[in-house]
C-alpha cells in the first residue's frame, strides 16, 4: 500500500496538531454496568468489548538517515522489523540510550530544529561531560532519527465510529490508515486522539505511524531523564455509537453544608443519558434526554464521607446510555487556600511526597499497570502520601489508582525548557516562555493535560502544576489564566521564581536551605510573594547516591510553620537501563556525544524498585507519629498526620531491659500532646527505648529511637602489650591465632573518603579532593612501658596533620588511643579513622550500633541494635559505586571467620563503623558495580565522618555535621582476639 508522507509537520512551527480530536475526560466505555463492575482495575482498558487494543508487536522499519524515509512510501515493498508496542526504541537496539539533564541534543535555535541533515555543532556552558565552562562540540553522526511503524488491524463494523488513542508518542506523531493521511499530534505525554470513521473497510486496514526523534515541540521538552522515542503508551480503537459518551465529566463543589454533584455527558447523537451516584449514605440516580447532545444531571444536598488520602473514601458514578456505560470510583474532597493556608476539607495538612518519573530499566519511559500498581504500594508503604508527576501527564492509569489507594497528586503539565538556560550566555531561562509566538502551544498543552484529568480534580488530583523549570512570561501567565477560568483548583508552578512574578497560588522552591524555608516561615523573606501564600518545597532532599541528608531539619521547620505545605523529595526511583547480565549502565555508558552522567541515579528506590537507605530516610522523615523524650516518664507525642486520630495506631516502646508500653494515644491529627509512661531500667549497656508504630492493619509504619544512653566501659589498666603485634616500619601488624594476620590499611589513619555524589560544590568539583591524595609518613616508633607509640604526619593537598598512636596491652586486650591535630591548611575533615586489612575469611559481622546505614546528618533512619551479617552486606549496592555503609553509634563489632574472632570495644564514646570488601583506595576507581571485587575484609573504626547533605542538587552539609582540621581529635578503642 502506498502512502505519500508528509514530511513537513514535525518541522513546521506553525503546525502541532492536525486532525486532532479535542482532549477529553480518560475513560473506558462498556456496554453495560454489570460488565463494567466485573473488571480488574488493571485490565479495564484491555477487556471491554468497546475497545481493541493495538498493543503488540508491529512492523518497524528504523531511520538513522531520515533523508533515506521515501516521501511515497510502498509498504508492500518495504522490508521491516518487529518492534513491540509500547515500547521506547533506544531500549530496542535501535540508536542508544542518550542520557542528558537540562541541555537539547541539538543546536538552539527555537523554533527551528534538525531536518535530514547532520545535527551540527551545539553550544552549551555545563554538563557532567564539561563541567562548567563554554564549550562547543560536534555530534558527528547524529540525526533526527524517523521510526515507521505498521500495524494491521481487523475491522467487523466499518460502518461504526472508530476512534484511536495514543496515550503516549516521543516526540510527534503522523498518522495514516489505508494509504490516506490521518493527522499529526506532539506533545510526547499527552493522550493523542483521530476519528478514523469512513477510512475503514471490513476486514484486514492498515495503520502506519511515522514517529520523529526530534520536532518543534521538543523544545518544551527538556527533561532531566533519558530522551527516549516511539509509541511509549498503550494504543487503544475505541468502537463507538452514535448514543455513546463522546466525554464525561463530573464536577463536586462545596457548598456549605454539603456537596453539590454536577455530572454531564456529552454524546455523539441526542438521546438518553441516566446519571447514577452511589456509595456510602448515597444513592441517586437520573435520566434526562440531552440537549444538542449534551446531558446534564445536578444532585444537591450531598451529605459524602469526603475523600483524603488517608482515609480515600469512594463512590461509584455511572453514565449509562443505550449503548454504553461509562463507571469511575470517585470522591468527594474541596482544597482551598486560607490566606497563607492550605487546607483540604477545611483541615490543614502537611504533604509527605515525592517526585515520580515514569521509568522502568528495560524500557524507558514505558511503564506496565503491574509496575504502576507497584509503585503506588511502595508509597504507601513508605508513608508517602503525595506525588509530583514530575515532569509530565502520568499515564491516566496513576491517577485512577492514586484515588484508590489514597495519594495525593500534583498534575504536572508535559512541559520544560531547561535548555535554553544551559545552552546561552548569558543564560537565558524564560527565552521560550516569554515569547508570545508559542502562547497556543503553552496554551495546547494545559489544555490536555486538564480535558484528560479534569474527573480527578474531585479527589486525588491537589494542584495542576504548569510544568517545569521552563522560566516565566506570558506564555505561562496564559496558561495560568486558562486554568483559572476552568478548575478551582490552586495551580503550582516552581519556573516562575526566576521571573519578576514570583509564584502563582502556592510559592515554590527547589533546594533552597533550612535557613531560607524558615525565613518563609517566618514571613521574612525578601521575595513577598513567597511569604503571603502557603509554600510548597516541589524538590528537596536530592536524594542521589548516599543520602539525602540533613533532611529532618526541612520538616523540623515545615511543622513549625502553617504556611509551609510540606514538599517531594527527589525522587522516586533511580533512571538507569538494566542489561541481561543484569548489570546497569547510566549516562555516558552508551557512547553518547553529550552526557551528565550518573545524575540520573537519584532515587531513593534502585531501578528494580529495591528500597536504598534513601527509602528508609523517607518513611523516617513521613511517619505518622513522632516520638521525643521530655525526660524522667514524660513523652510528646506529635500526630503529623492530617485526618487520622493517634488512637488508630499503636505505639510501642520497647526497652533494652525488656520493659514494653503499648499504647494508642488520644492525640488529634497535627496535634502534640504530653504523656506519662513507664520508664526502663538501665542495664550494662545503658539504656534504650525504641518507638515502633503501628497501623490499623499492623502493619510497621516507623521505627524510632527514642532514647539512646550507652554505658560504656572504664579504660582498663594497661599490662604488657602482647608479642603478637608490632609495628615493623611503623605499618600495624597483629599475629592471629590461626596463622593469619590483622595488617594497617592503606592508609592507616583515614582522612578521606571515596566521595558520594553529595560530595561536590557549586562548581561541580569535588569536595573530597583535597584529601584523596594523603601521604602517611612515620617519624618514630618508641617503646611505652606497656606498649608502643608511633608518631608521624599526614601530608595532602588540603593541610598538614600530626598522628600519634599508642598501642598499650590490657587484660581485656589492646588499648589502642589515636591522636590527630591538624597544623597546616585549612577547613574540614572528611574523616578521621584507623582502618584494618583482614582475609576475605572473615566474613561474619557481629556488631551494636545503628541498624543501617547511617552519617551524622542522616542517622536517626535506623535505631540501635545488635546485628549479625556478612560483610557484603555492609556496603550498599549504588549504582555508582562510593562510600557507603557507615554505622554511627557504634558500641562493639567482632569479625570472625570461623576460627578467630576479632572484637573490637568502644571506651570513652561510641565510634562509627566502616566495613568494606575492597579499601577505600580501590573504591576510589570504581564506576559501576561490577567494579566492586572482593580483595579482603576492610574495618575502618572512627571517631566521625562529616555528614552527607545534598549538594549534589541543594544545600551541602551543614556546620553541625562538619569537623575543622584545625582542631585535635582523639579515638580510643579496645582490640580483643579469641580463639573460637
Amino acid at each position: 500500500m502506498q502512502y505519500r508522507l508528509n514530511l513537513t509537520n514535525y518541522q513546521d512551527f506553525t503546525v502541532y496538531g492536525v486532525g486532532r480530536r479535542p482532549a477529553r475526560s480518560y475513560f473506558i466505555p462498556y456496554p453495560d454496568l454489570a460488565s463494567a463492575r466485573a473488571v480488574d482495575p488493571l485490565e479495564k482498558r484491555y477487556r471491554s468489548p468497546k475497545v481493541l487494543c493495538l498493543n503488540g508487536q508491529w512492523d518497524f522499519r528504523f531511520y538513522p538517515r531520515p533523508a533515506l524515509l521515501e516521501p511515497v512510501l510502498d509498504t508492500d515493498r518495504l522490508d521491516f522489523d518487529r518492534i513491540d508496542v509500547p515500547a521506547c526504541w533506544q531500549f530496542r537496539g535501535y540508536d542508544r540510550p542518550f542520557y542528558v539533564n537540562v541541555r537539547y541534543q541539538f543546536p538552539l535555535k527555537p523554533p527551528a530544529i534538525p531536518t535530514t541533515e547532520k545535527v551540527g555543532r551545539v553550544f552549551s556552558w555545563i554538563g557532567a561531560d564539561q563541567k562548567l565552562g563554554p564549550r562547543w562540540k560536534d555530534p558527528g553522526e547524529e540525526y533526527n532519527f524517523a521510526g515507521v511503524y505498521r500495524r494491521k488491524f481487523q475491522v467487523d463494523r466499518p460502518e461504526a465510529r472508530h476512534t484511536i488513542s495514543f496515550l503516549g508518542v516521543a516526540a510527534c506523531l503522523d498518522l495514516y490508515v489505508n494509504g490516506t493521511f490521518v493527522g499529526y499530534a506532539e506533545g510526547a505525554h499527552n493522550t493523542a486522539e483521530f476519528d478514523l470513521t469512513g477510512l475503514l473497510h471490513a476486514g484486514q486496514n492498515e495503520l502506519l505511524a511515522v514517529v520523529r526523534r526530534w520536532c518543534n515541540g521538543s523544545y518544551l521538552e527538556s527533561q532531566d531523564m533519558f530522551r527516549n522515542n516511539g509509541i511509549f503508551r498503550d494504543v487503544l480503537l475505541r468502537v463507538e455509537e452514535p448514543t455513546d459518551p463522546e466525554d464525561v465529566d463530573a464536577l463536586a463543589t462545596y457548598e456549605g453544608d454539603g456537596y453539590t454533584l454536577r455530572m454531564s455527558a456529552r454524546l455523539y447523537a441526542d438521546g438518553p443519558v441516566t446519571c447514577t451516584l452511589e456509595g456510602p449514605g448515597i444513592c441517586r440516580t437520573a435520566t434526562v434526554q440531552t440537549l444538542d447532545r449534551v446531558a446534564r444531571v445536578c444532585f444537591a444536598g450531598l451529605q459524602p464521607q469526603e475523600w483524603n488520602a488517608e482515609s480515600p473514601t469512594l463512590y461509584e458514578l455511572t453514565w449509562q446510555t443505550p449503548t454504553c456505560c461509562v463507571r469511575e470510583l470517585l470522591g468527594f474532597r474541596r482544597v482551598e487556600i486560607r490566606g497563607d493556608r492550605f487546607l483540604v476539607n477545611g483541615r490543614a495538612i502537611k504533604l509527605h511526597g515525592v517526585n515520580h518519573h515514569d521509568t522502568s530499566p528495560t524500557n524507558g519511559y514505558t511503564m506496565t499497570p503491574a509496575e504502576i500498581l507497584r509503585d503506588l504500594q511502595l508509597c504507601k508503604q513508605y508513608n508517602i502520601d503525595t506525588i509530583r508527576t514530575s515532569h509530565y501527564p502520568p499515564d491516566p492509569l496513576l491517577l485512577e489508582l492514586a484515588d484508590r489507594l489514597g495519594l495525593y497528586i500534583v498534575d504536572e503539565n508535559d512541559l520544560e525548557t531547561h535548555g535554553t538556560w544551559a545552552m546561552t550566555l548569558p543564560p537565558d531561562y524564560h527565552r521560550i516562555s516569554d515569547d508570545p509566538r508559542w502562547k497556543d502551544r503553552y496554551l495546547d498543552r494545559i489544555s490536555r493535560l486538564y480535558g484528560r484529568d479534569k474527573l480527578h480534580a474531585n479527589t486525588c488530583v491537589l494542584m495542576w502544576s504548569l510544568g517545569n523549570e521552563a522560566g516565566g512570561g506570558c506564555n505561562t501567565d496564559a496558561m495560568y489564566a486558562w486554568l483559572k477560568a476552568h478548575s478551582g483548583l490552586p495551580v503550582h508552578y516552581e519556573g516562575v521564581i526566576h521571573h519578576k512574578r514570583t509564584a502563582y497560588d502556592v510559592g515554590s522552591e527547589m533546594y533552597p536551605s533550612v535557613e531560607n524555608i524558615r525565613l518563609v516561615g517566618e514571613h521574612r523573606r525578601k521575595q513577598a510573594r513567597l511569604n503571603d501564600r502557603p509554600y510548597f518545597l516541589c524538590e528537596y532532599a536530592h536524594a542521589m547516591g548516599v543520602g539525602p541528608g540533613n533532611a529532618e531539619a526541612y520538616w523540623e521547620q515545615i511543622y513549625q510553620h502553617e504556611n509551609l505545605m510540606g514538599g517531594c523529595v527527589w525522587e522516586m526511583v533511580d533512571h538507569a537501563v538494566r542489561h541481561p547480565d543484569g548489570s546497569y549502565t547510566y549516562g555516558g555508558d552508551h557512547g553518547e556525544w553529550e552526557h551528565d552522567g550518573n545524575f540520573c541515579v537519584d532515587g531513593i528506590f534502585y531501578p528494580d524498585r529495591r528500597p536504598s537507605t534513601g527509602a528508609e530516610i523517607v518513611r523516617f522523615l513521613y511517619r505518622p507519629l513522632r516520638v521525643r523524650h521530655l525526660g524522667d516518664s514524660r513523652f510528646e507525642i506529635f500526630n503529623t498526620t492530617g485526618f487520622t486520630p493517634g488512637t488508630d495506631f499503636t505505639l510501642v516502646l520497647e526497652w533494652n531491659d525488656g520493659t514494653r508500653v503499648e499504647l494508642r494515644p488520644e492525640v488529634g491529627p497535627l496535634e502534640k500532646k504530653q504523656f506519662r509512661l513507664p520508664v526502663g531500667k538501665p542495664t550494662a549497656e545503658g539504656l534504650a527505648c525504641v518507638a515502633r508504630t503501628l497501623d490499623r492493619n499492623g502493619a510497621l509504619r516507623s521505627l524510632e529511637q527514642v532514647v539512646l544512653e550507652p554505658t560504656l566501659p572504664p579504660l582498663p589498666a594497661t599490662c604488657p602489650l602482647p608479642e603478637s603485634l608490632h609495628l615493623r616500619t611503623g605499618t600495624f601488624c597483629l599475629e592471629l591465632p590461626d596463622g593469619s594476620r590483622m595488617l594497617g590499611g592503606d592508609p592507616f589513619t583515614i582522612l578521606f573518603r571515596a566521595p558520594t555524589d553529595n560530595d561536590t560544590d557549586l562548581f561541580q568539583r569535588s569536595t573530597m579532593e583535597p584529601f584523596v591524595g594523603q601521604c602517611e609518613s612515620l617519624h618514630a616508633v618508641e617503646a611505652l612501658p606497656h606498649g608502643l607509640m608511633a608518631r608521624g604526619e599526614i601530608t595532602a593537598k588540603g593541610g598538614r596533620l600530626l598522628v600519634e598512636d599508642r598501642f598499650e596491652g590490657t587484660d581485656r586486650g589492646i588499648l589502642a588511643t589515636c591522636a590527630l591535630e591538624g597544623v597546616a591548611g585549612g577547613g574540614d575533615l572528611p574523616r578521621f579513622g584507623k582502618t584494618f586489612r583482614l582475609d576475605s575469611g572473615f566474613d561474619l559481622v557481629e556488631y551494636t550500633g545503628r541498624t543501617g546505614e547511617t552519617y551524622a546528618d542522616m542517622r536517626q533512619q535506623f535505631p540501635v541494635g545488635q546485628v549479625r551479617c556478612r560483610v557484603g552486606d555492609m556496603t550498599e549496592p549504588n549504582l555508582r559505586p562510593q562510600e557507603s555503609g557507615n554505622r554511627c553509634d557504634c558500641t562493639r563489632v567482632s569479625l570472625s571467620n570461623g576460627k578467630v574472632k576479632i572484637t573490637f570495644q568502644a571506651l570513652d564514646r561510641p565510634f562509627e563503623l566502616g566495613i568494606k570488601p575492597y579499601s577505600d583506595r580501590a573504591l576510589l576507581s570504581m564506576r559501576h558495580r561490577a567494579d566492586e571485587i572482593r580483595t579482603g575484609t576492610y574495618v575502618t573504626i572512627q571517631a566521625f565522618q562529616q555528614g552527607i547533605g545534598t549538594a549534589s542538587c541543594g544545600p551541602g552539609v551543614m556546620p553541625e555535621y562538619r569537623y575543622p582540621l584545625r582542631e585535635r581529635y582523639l579515638l580510643r578503642f579496645l582490640i580483643q582476639v579469641e580463639q573460637i
